[in-house]
């Protein structure tokens, strides 16, 4: 019990943090900033830790009963995950003038695919 309520708690506040806005234009010579902490990073990990163990609960329902996602259904929903960032990283690559693929925003987004997995491993175990 006190598993399901530590995770439902961790969902939670990642799901209520604010997004940041960045309005500022770049010059096309000027390189983009791309730290470790930038708050983009941890929207990445939300978005691929709640993809990932959303999908996993999708899948692991079958006649309007939840069953524990097995092995399969991790793998699945890790793809879909790892699918989406990948495919947001390419169309930030295509954006001009100052679109580039960050492989920063694509290690949080396995980040927070393996932590989704972690949780629907630890959601099976019990």
């Amino acid at each position: 019990m006190k598993k399901k309520f530590i995770i439902i708690l961790l969902l939670l506040i990642v799901t209520i943090l604010p997004a940041e806005e960045n309005s500022e234009m770049k010059l096309q010579w000027e390189k983009p900033k791309d730290t470790w902490t930038g708050f983009d990073k941890w929207q990445h990990f939300s978005f691929s830790l709640l993809m990932t163990v959303q999908s996993g609960y999708i899948l692991s329902h079958e006649h309007g009963v939840f069953q524990a996602p097995d092995r399969q259904n991790r793998m699945i929903s890790a793809g879909i995950s790892l699918s989406f960032g990948v495919f947001k990283e390419c169309l930030d690559m295509r954006r001009k003038p100052s679109g580039f693929f960050s492989w920063k925003d694509l290690a949080m987004d396995m980040g927070g695919t393996l932590t989704g997995m972690w949780i629907l491993r630890t959601i099976d175990d019990v």
